[in-house]
């Protein structure tokens, strides 16, 4: 028994000796999980710059995860964030909890991956906002906001919202959706896009402990609300 044993030691030594065909390298990554609740109200954007700052310096191995439970707030803000979102070498995570409304549905339909929870809900409008100033500016503000606004939502949610829809949101409608229907048009979307953002529905056992279910991956192209 101790002499196979000899053995196997020299033939191991042996082996060690002997020259690979190959050379071997180690790497090691740091990776990141960045969490941020945006728990209110989006505010002035002057309040969110860190925020942003990180997002958009995210490397690959980060992993963003965007809270979400806001009735919205300034478009300026969230069109910074959303930048940041979509710049970032980050994978970017958003989170329905509660609700988001207006621009906070904007928000979370930019993720690379979004996750809904059980009685979460979703709301789009068009957007809100007042002006003082000559009949001239007046104007030729209402436009460009009412073209900013149009190609901003219109880029982030279509095809989760269809055109019709859209155009009775800029007609004034509003749209609630309960997170059963937010789950169903997101797994309609995956038939229709190209790119790769996950969906997930998470839910909440009798126990009071949160499980994460996966669903069916969806894919699409990587004034105040």
């Amino acid at each position: 028994m101790r002499d196979e044993k000899e053995r196997e030691e020299e033939e191991e030594k042996k082996e060690e000796k002997e020259p690979r065909p190959y050379s071997f390298y180690q790497q090691k990554l740091v990776s990141r999980q960045l969490h941020y609740y945006i728990s209110g109200p989006l505010e002035e954007p002057a309040h969110y710059t860190e925020m942003v700052h990180q997002i958009r310096c995210a490397t690959a191995n980060d992993i963003v995860h965007i809270h979400l439970n806001t009735p919205g707030g300034y478009i300026s803000t969230g069109v910074q964030i959303i930048s940041a979102m979509r710049s970032s070498q980050g994978h970017i995570v958003t989170h329905l909890e509660g609700e988001a409304c207006s621009l906070g549905a904007l928000l979370f339909l930019t993720a690379d991956e979004m996750v809904v929870y059980d009685d979460s809900i979703l709301m789009f409008h068009n957007y809100s906002g007042g002006l003082v100033g000559k009949g001239h500016e007046l104007t030729a503000s209402v436009d460009a906001s009412n073209r900013w606004y149009s190609k901003l939502i219109t880029t982030i949610c279509v095809p989760f919202l269809t055109e019709e829809e859209l155009e009775k949101i800029f007609a004034g409608a509003d749209f609630w959706m309960l997170s059963d229907e937010v789950e169903r048009r997101l797994k309609r979307m995956a038939k229709k896009t190209t790119g790769d953002p996950t969906v997930t529905k998470s839910k909440k056992k009798k126990v009071g402990r949160n499980t994460k279910k996966k669903a069916k991956k969806v894919t699409k192209k990587k004034a105040k609300a």
